[in-house]
């Protein structure tokens, strides 16, 4: 059996050398049961176009295996002579945190589990094994996790993505020559970097970061939860830390810079002692001061943002109270069309029993229309493009649509 073991382990290396130029996965399974191995590799064999399959007997065998080809996918038992599935896990924890991991164990206790999520987080699968159950995590992890860069969406939008799935990952950010990583565990912000900072302050400089190239592997690395802000909250905060800074730089041209290289620790130090302020204000008195904010001023937060092309604050007679474009659209004619759209949106919800409307969004071929009330006469509607940032679109109207609503006196 050893000589067949071996075989195996032969025609693969053949398969992945032939392969190789045209990206062919390679998905390395581990097992002392010689007839369960066997019986897996036939089941595979009929998605060889896919990826190739190499076989080990135990922790060692892979090891050799790891350290002479580049697996994309681990796939290992627990309980195995020699080297056991637990050492393999270290040291690919170690040496290969990248790569993704499913384990298949018939002795899945609580013991197991505490030496699991001392390791990390991993996939997990019970035997006896439903093959297609397998099969289907293969290439989830294949297709989603490994190595894969992702483009044409922005980081803030992704990073939100990864928050409503609950991914599990460690997500790397390259932008204008720095490098960043985010720890996410079951979608919580765990911790970050960005070379020279790490937590909270990493974190706010990161989700910053413009024409971002995210790579994304399906480990988190840093398992212990040093960020104890919700993502929403790291957001707003790096994205109120950055226009400070671009304000301040503003005021002083001589002292410009970009943001990529502000003390944060100053704008952080400021940052807190606004806070303390605000809160030590007679809450009468700061309710006067941001009614202050011009109605103009907290439009164009919006109109900033990436793909938004027009802002208009509509009565809800349909009537145009104030609007922002960038592009020549008769923002009359949105205010009166606008004006249907919002009160269908808000019927439909009162009749199927969903409460208050928060938030509508149509989504047409060229770009989403959004709509959201602004106090009890009013509502804002924002047009953008296709390749829009709308999560920081919602982030802006949970932030100022009752700022906006004092500045309008509506």
């Amino acid at each position: 059996m050893l000589l067949w073991h071996v075989g195996i382990w032969q025609v693969n290396c053949v398969i992945f050398s032939m392969d190789h130029k045209y990206n062919i996965k390679n998905v390395l399974i581990v097992d002392d049961e010689k007839s369960f191995l066997l019986s897996l590799v036939e089941g595979l064999r009929a998605y060889a176009s896919d990826f190739n399959t190499l076989t080990a007997e135990n922790g060692k065998e892979a090891i050799e295996i790891l350290e002479s080809v580049e697996a994309d996918l681990i796939v290992t038992d627990l309980k195995m002579p020699g080297m056991d599935g637990f050492e393999l896990l270290a040291y690919v924890k170690k040496n290969h945190p990248d790569v993704p991991v499913i384990i298949i164990t018939a002795y899945y206790t609580s013991e197991i589990k505490e030496r699991l999520e001392a390791l990390g987080s991993f996939k997990l699968l019970e035997k006896p094994l439903d093959f297609k159950e397998l099969v289907d995590n293969i290439f989830a992890e294949l297709a989603t996790v490994s190595k894969g860069y992702i483009r044409g969406i922005t980081l803030p939008a992704f990073l939100q993505l990864v928050e409503m799935e609950k991914k599990t990952c460690t997500i790397k950010v390259r932008s204008r020559g720095r490098t960043g990583h985010l720890y996410f565990n079951e979608g919580n912000l765990m911790d970050a970097d960005n070379g020279t900072d790490r937590n909270e302050k990493a974190a706010y400089d990161i989700v910053c970061w413009d024409q971002a190239e995210i790579e994304i592997s399906s480990f988190c690395k840093e398992m212990g939860r040093n960020i104890s802000g919700s993502l929403n909250h790291i957001l707003m905060e790096g994205f109120r830390i950055k226009d400070e800074s671009e304000r301040s730089a503003d005021k002083d041209p001589e002292s410009v810079q970009s943001a990529d290289d502000t003390d944060l620790d100053s704008v952080l130090l400021e940052a807190e002692e606004s806070v303390q302020h605000e809160k030590s204000t007679n809450p009468e008195d700061y309710e006067e001061e941001k009614k202050m904010a011009t109605l103009k001023d907290l439009l164009n937060e919006f109109a900033k943002l990436q793909g938004v092309t027009t802002v208009c604050l509509v009565g809800r007679d349909g009537f145009l109270l104030d609007s922002i474009a960038t592009t020549g659209i008769d923002t009359e004619m949105i205010g009166a069309i606008a004006s249907s759209g919002f009160g269908a949106s808000e019927s439909m919800g009162k009749q199927l029993g969903k409460g208050t409307l928060s938030l509508t969004m149509i989504e047409f071929e060229n770009g989403p229309v959004l709509f959201a009330p602004v106090g009890e006469d009013a509502f804002i509607v924002i047009i953008a493009e296709r390749d829009s940032n709308l999560g920081m679109v919602r982030l802006k109207l949970k932030k100022h649509c009752k700022e906006i609503a004092n500045a309008a006196a509506i």
